[in-house]
């Protein structure tokens, strides 16, 4: 999986972009009634990743009050209340990404081949290996798409330089 961390590197450097310099009283905007905004695709990236720890044999670290707020399937608000800091939010994203890189790099190959049993994508990604994939590419590059978006209707500026 040499590969997929070269690129959760890089997408994990392009989501602290995204969320740099955001006010932080925006942080629970929604433009639109269901739209994730800052604070829930952040603290949905912690715990997909903090699931991936699990899912290759590492340690969970985030307790269900996480994951009640931000796994699959849970409902972002606007009150920002109901979230951590905007400074909370990062430190954790950073710490469950690097976490996930290194049980990642230690992952039993073995486990990463072995069936996922979750019910995400079962039939599209059915090793350990492929959800794992997934958790270090297309998934968190969606959700940079959707921080993307929202800073554009929020009128910040791109971050792509080439």
């Amino acid at each position: 999986m040499e590969l997929e961390t070269r690129l959760f590197s890089l997408t994990v450097d392009l989501t602290k972009k995204l969320i740099d310099g955001i006010d932080p009283l925006q942080f629970a905007l929604q433009n639109a009634p269901g739209m994730n905004p800052p604070a829930w695709i952040v603290g949905h990236l912690t715990v997909v990743a903090d699931m991936g720890c699990a899912l290759v044999g590492a340690t969970s670290e985030l307790g269900d009050d996480w994951r009640q707020r931000f796994a699959p399937g849970s409902t972002p608000t606007s009150n920002l209340a109901d979230y951590p800091s905007p400074a909370d939010l990062v430190a954790r994203f950073d710490d469950a990404c690097a976490r996930l890189l290194a049980a990642v790099a230690s992952a039993d190959p073995a486990r990463l081949a072995s069936p996922q049993s979750t019910p995400f994508f079962r039939k599209a990604l059915p090793t350990i290996g492929d959800l794992t994939a997934h958790i270090l590419t297309t998934h968190p590059m969606f959700h940079n798409g959707q921080l993307s978006a929202w800073r554009r209707l929020n009128g910040y500026g791109s971050v792509q330089r080439i």
